[in-house]
């Protein structure tokens, strides 16, 4: 029960001196150990494969382009952009479960949104290129496999089982993910943090 508890959040710090593969994957750590950056990239993972079979493939240079973007965005945020990226997750969350056949100009700007905004908090606090480049790659790589975690298993689901049902189940799944941000945020907009 106490590992639930919402606590602070903070610029990310990374260690100074980490060797190469440690520096990767505290990058990469980053996104699979904030559930308010992770969960939004499930739920877009849901609305592109809701989206199309091949969603997140199609979606993936608007997704890489938007994480360019918040590279060079990051210096400019403060803590803020954590709420926001809740907001963008409830908001993804919410049209995968709502949108029968989510459309590209739905889909399209959301992944660059959300490759925008999880750059952009886990560089927060951090001038431009202040980090080694092994923590940017990570942050990347770590955005990309939850993205791909969440549009590859709702793919297999919804290629296996071909019933409406299966469908009707993947946005339940999204509508439940925009239902925890819900509660991420609002603890956090409360002062409890995320």
């Amino acid at each position: 029960m106490l590992a639930a508890a919402p606590s602070g959040a903070a610029a990310h710090s990374f260690e100074s001196g980490a060797d190469l593969y440690a520096q990767f994957v505290e990058g990469a750590g980053v996104v699979g150990t904030y559930p308010a950056v992770f969960l939004p990239l499930l739920a877009l993972g849901l609305l592109l494969t809701l989206w199309q079979p091949e969603g997140m493939v199609r979606a993936w240079p608007w997704f890489l382009g938007g994480q360019v973007a918040g590279i060079f965005v990051a210096p400019f945020v403060g803590e803020w952009i954590l709420p926001v990226m809740m907001g963008a997750g409830i908001v993804v969350g919410a049209l995968a479960a709502l949108l029968p056949r989510p459309m590209p100009a739905v889909t399209l700007p959301a992944a660059a949104l959300l490759g925008v905004l999880t750059l952009s908090i886990g560089l927060e606090g951090h001038a431009l290129f202040e980090l080694p480049v092994l923590i940017h790659l990570g942050l990347i790589f770590g955005a990309n496999a939850a993205v791909a975690l969440a549009a590859g298993i709702s793919r297999l689901a919804l290629d296996r089982v071909e019933a409406e049902w299966m469908r009707i189940s993947v946005r339940v799944a999204a509508s439940w993910i925009a239902a925890m941000l819900m509660l991420i945020l609002a603890f956090t907009l409360r002062g409890g943090g995320a």
